[in-house]
């Protein structure tokens, strides 16, 4: 097996990231308002494009579960698993979203009943905006995001273990294009973009954990924040997720996911049986019922009116677009976790799983402030006012027994959560920043460790940058205009799939039948992909015009 660079991937994102940076530390506060204007105008125009889009991609996920498709195996009817489920579900919830669960999960169900949606006509921390909030704090959290990630990975996974394509995100257009879109410009183009667009969100998540780190050591131990103590964070963070990344997937990511799952884990069990539970479980009873209850109201919530003033333009789809700039390569990186897996069961464990886990862990932290707030006559809120958001991890445990014990293997969480983050994603970063040759598609091939370093450092130092000049929010807005084309990439790849399947042939039973297995590839259930029926149409008008 042979590797060979892809220059273009490699630098273009490294240059356009350099000038973004560049931009940001020169002229601060103007790149910024520019930035929102910016924004502000694309989610006016296309905000409803991406609520329909992740509902889309919600009711994808329910086919997958319910259709025969779900019967087919990744890799070929004799594929055989890799990893247990234990392992697979901690990787997937550990790198998917892990992080932000973390950060929010005390303050979207707080800020969200004192500050609810204008034009909703709810008053702040009444029962009402209290409901509200945990559906619209699940709706961010759970079944939407992994949607996005699911999608792109189930059917990134088919493509490149069934069809034997290149491990890339451009892969995903073949059942559209057939193999030309594995190669030249375009192929260039689509993994350019989803390079940088990741590599712009996740410089913004580790901007957001310094902060949240450094204010933990100071609420803790009593060491300020400054500078200083963000540079140490940052060095030692980066050396971390650098040293998990270059030991491989099985020793690193699914090492850190397992201990990160366990501490997860550990840290509920106490809230609830040290914090209020009866309250805790009421609030989740009926959340839970309110967020089935109005689940297609809300992902569809866009307020076209006079006192709207772009709340879900600002939440709702803003996530949205937040998690597509990560969707695309979070979905190459769950391509290896599900070899020897059927498509139904990739959305189990990828989808359903973390989902459920995502609506635990916001009921008991919600649940848990939510009552200090409303019941104890803890003003949450105010602190939150006077010390930001990355202070609230910190406070909610303020009236546990033992919270200084909590608060400071929080900090530990927290590290572990960013480092696994950042492991997976350099991983996945660097494995497309090369060609695999050999008839290898990549997919179980490890990343050089120089390209691992490379894209480690250069993500390390963007944090920090971005971190000290007070630009994570620029950034933050960077990797949400890349999230917009990426949009684009999942509703096409998503077409292509559905097509393409549709058109394949089933027997009496319900069963796909598969076609010629790819020679000297015993676990391949397809042949390579022919180009589309479209292009060849094309391709023979182009020629006959050429000709004349």
């Amino acid at each position: 097996m042979k590797i060979k660079l892809r220059p273009a991937v490699l630098l273009i994102p490294s240059i356009i990231f350099a000038i973004v940076i560049a931009a940001g530390v020169i002229y601060g506060d103007t790149f910024i308002t520019v930035l929102k204007q910016v924004f502000e105008k694309l989610m006016g125009s296309l905000g409803w494009m991406v609520s329909l889009t992740m509902l889309l991609f919600v009711i994808f996920m329910i086919v997958i579960i319910f259709h025969p498709i779900g019967k087919i195996r990744l890799g070929g009817p004799n594929a055989k698993p890799k990893m247990n489920y234990w392992q697979w579900f901690t990787v997937a919830l550990c790198a998917g979203i892990g992080t932000g669960v973390v950060f929010w999960g005390a303050v979207e169900p707080l800020l969200f009943t004192m500050e609810p949606a204008p034009s909703l006509g709810l008053e702040p921390g009444s029962d009402d905006a209290v409901i509200w909030a945990m559906r619209t704090t699940y709706l961010h959290w759970t079944i939407v995001p992994y949607a996005i990630y699911v999608t792109f990975g189930l059917i990134l996974a088919y493509v490149c273990y069934n069809m034997r394509q290149p491990f890339n995100v451009s892969s995903g257009f073949v059942p559209l294009m057939g193999e030309k879109a594995t190669k030249g410009k375009f192929a260039t183009v689509v993994d350019v973009l989803t390079v940088f667009a990741l590599v712009g969100g996740i410089a913004g998540t580790l901007g957001y954990g310094i902060l949240q780190l450094s204010k933990g050591l100071e609420v803790v131990f009593d060491i300020k924040s400054t500078a200083y103590v963000c540079i140490i964070i940052t060095a030692v963070i980066m050396v971390a997720y650098l040293s998990t990344s270059i030991s491989g997937l099985k020793k690193g990511i699914m090492w850190l996911g397992d201990k990160n799952t366990w501490f997860y884990i550990i840290l509920l069990l106490f809230l609830l049986v040290c914090g209020p539970t009866t309250y805790i479980f009421n609030l989740f009873t009926q959340s839970i019922g309110s967020f089935a209850n109005h689940f297609i109201e809300s992902i569809t919530y866009t307020a076209p009116f006079t006192d709207g003033e772009m709340w879900p333009q600002w939440w709702d789809q803003y996530w949205w677009v937040d998690w597509l700039s990560y969707g695309a390569i979070m979905g190459l990186f769950f391509v290896r976790l599900g070899y020897g897996r059927t498509l139904r069961e990739f959305v189990i464990v990828n989808w359903i799983m973390p989902s459920v886990f995502g609506f635990i862990w916001f009921s008991i932290f919600g649940g848990t402030v939510l009552h200090d707030q409303l019941f104890k006559g803890v003003d949450h809120y105010a602190q939150y006012k006077a010390d930001g958001m990355e202070v609230m991890t910190f406070t909610a445990f303020d009236g546990i027994p033992g919270s200084m014990i909590i608060k400071a293997f929080m900090i530990l969480i927290i590290a572990i959560s960013f480092i696994t983050l950042a492991n997976s994603m350099i991983s996945t970063v660097a494995s497309m920043s090369v060609k695999f040759t050999g008839g290898k598609s990549g997919v179980e091939e490890e990343a050089p460790v120089p390209l691992k370093v490379f894209w480690g450092v250069l993500i390390g130092a963007a944090s920090l940058v971005f971190t000290l000049t007070g630009g994570v929010d620029g950034i933050k807005m960077v990797k949400t205009f890349a999230g917009f084309p990426i949009l684009f990439v999942g509703i096409l790849m998503l077409a292509g799939f559905v097509f393409y399947m549709a058109k394949r042939p089933r027997n009496d039973r319900g069963q796909y039948e598969y076609e010629d297995c790819v020679a000297n590839a015993p676990d391949s259930d397809e042949k390579p992909m022919p180009d589309a029926k479209w292009l060849v149409k094309l391709k023979e008008i182009v020629s006959r015009k050429r000709t004349n």
